[in-house]
C-alpha cells in the first residue's frame, strides 16, 4: 500500500514537471506579440494543464485499483454527470471557443459584460485571463470576477475603438454665451496639454455648443472628449475640476 501511495505521489510530481515544461514552449516571439496571439498561447496552455492532470488523475486511480472503464460505460453514471453539470461545463467550453474564433475578445482588452446570473448584472473592468472555461475580468476598484463562459450572454469591448465621453454643463440662461463657450474650450486646451493626459485625448474632442434649453433660466452646454474607454473616468473627472476653475475667473455661474 505504501507503495502505491509513492507512485502516486510520483506520477503527482512527474504531471507537474510535464505540465511545466509544456506550458514553458508556449511562448509568444516579441514580433507577433499582439494581444491576440497572447490570448490563444494563454488558451493553449489551459488547455495543457487540463489535459495532463486529467491523465495524471486517471493513472493514480488506475494505481489504487479503480477501474473507470465499467464507470464511464454505464449509463447510469453518464446519465448522472451530465444531468449535475456536464451541460454546463460543455456549454462553457463552446462558448469559449466560440469567442476566440470570432476574434470578439483579447487579453487586455476592456470590456462591458453582461450574464445570466442576475438581470441587468453588468460587470466591466480589463480582461485579465481567457480560461477554457472563464473569462477573468479585474474592474476599476481592483476586485476580480471570475465569469464563466457559459454565462456571457452580452459582450461590448471598448478597446477596439475609443469612446466619446458626453459632459453637459447646465448654466444659467442670463450670461454671454461667447464668455461660457470660451471658458469651456479653454478647460479642454488645458486637458489636451496636460502630459498626463495628452496622448489619452483625440483632437477631435470638442465643446459642441447649446445643446438644449431647460426651464425658464438654464441652458445645457455640451462637451465631448473622445478617448480610451479605460480612463474615461478620470478625464471627465478632471475636465470637471478645470471647467469649474475657469468658470470662477469668468464669475460664471452653473445651474
Amino acid at each position: 500500500m505504501i507503495k502505491t501511495y509513492l507512485y502516486a505521489g510520483v506520477t503527482l510530481l512527474v504531471a507537474v514537471l510535464v505540465d511545466y515544461i509544456l506550458r514553458s514552449f508556449i511562448r509568444v516571439p516579441k514580433r507577433f506579440g499582439t494581444k491576440r496571439t497572447h490570448t490563444i498561447a494563454s488558451v493553449i496552455r489551459n488547455l495543457i494543464t487540463t489535459v495532463v492532470y486529467i491523465v495524471a488523475l486517471y493513472i493514480i486511480l488506475s494505481l489504487f485499483g479503480i477501474n473507470l472503464t465499467p464507470l464511464l460505460a454505464s449509463a447510469t453514471v453518464i446519465g448522472i454527470v451530465f444531468g449535475i453539470g456536464a451541460r454546463g461545463i460543455i456549454e462553457d467550453f463552446v462558448n469559449g471557443l466560440f469567442l476566440l474564433s470570432l476574434d470578439s475578445i483579447a487579453i487586455g482588452d476592456y470590456l462591458q459584460i453582461g450574464t445570466t446570473f442576475i438581470q441587468g448584472d453588468i460587470t466591466e473592468g480589463i480582461v485579465e485571463r481567457i480560461g477554457a472555461r472563464a473569462l477573468t475580468i479585474r474592474t476599476d476598484n481592483g476586485t476580480v470576477h471570475i465569469i464563466p463562459n457559459g454565462q456571457i450572454r452580452k459582450i461590448i469591448n471598448f478597446s477596439r475603438q475609443k469612446f466619446n465621453i458626453i459632459i453637459d454643463l447646465p448654466v444659467k440662461i442670463n450670461q454671454e454665451i461667447d464668455v461660457i463657450i470660451k471658458a469651456a474650450e479653454n478647460a479642454l486646451e488645458q486637458l489636451q496639454k496636460d502630459p498626463a493626459y495628452a496622448e489619452l485625448i483625440t483632437p477631435v474632442s470638442e465643446v459642441k455648443g447649446i445643446e438644449n434649453f431647460k426651464e425658464a433660466e438654464t441652458m445645457i452646454i455640451r462637451v465631448i472628449i473622445t478617448t480610451s474607454p479605460v480612463h474615461r473616468n478620470e478625464i471627465a473627472r478632471k475636465y470637471r475640476l478645470l471647467v469649474k476653475k475657469e468658470f470662477e475667473k469668468h464669475k460664471l455661474a452653473f445651474a
